[in-house]
């Protein structure tokens, strides 16, 4: 899955525009996203930027990261295959 298809991705999960799907992105892209110290921080950052409460950042994390977990997923059961 490239940028594209993350931010498309992320768009149709959590109905938002694919502007501040693009400012999710860029947050995540930003931080190392695996640890509980980083997810504070864009929990945080998702809260500032997105002007959203704290439940909606944390949904935000959530599908972002179900998201990217479903795609490594998917790359080690077909480690070949191909995205197009």
């Amino acid at each position: 899955m490239n940028k594209t298809e993350f931010i498309d991705e992320l768009s149709r999960v959590l109905s938002y525009p694919n502007d501040k799907c693009i400012i999710i992105n860029e947050i995540l892209e930003n931080n190392f996203f695996i640890s509980k110290k980083s997810k504070d921080k864009i929990i945080g950052e998702f809260i500032q930027k997105l002007d959203v409460n704290h439940e909606e950042a944390i949904r935000i994390y959530d599908m972002a990261v179900t998201i990217i977990n479903e795609e490594v997923k998917n790359k080690l059961k077909h480690p070949f295959r191909s995205n197009s």
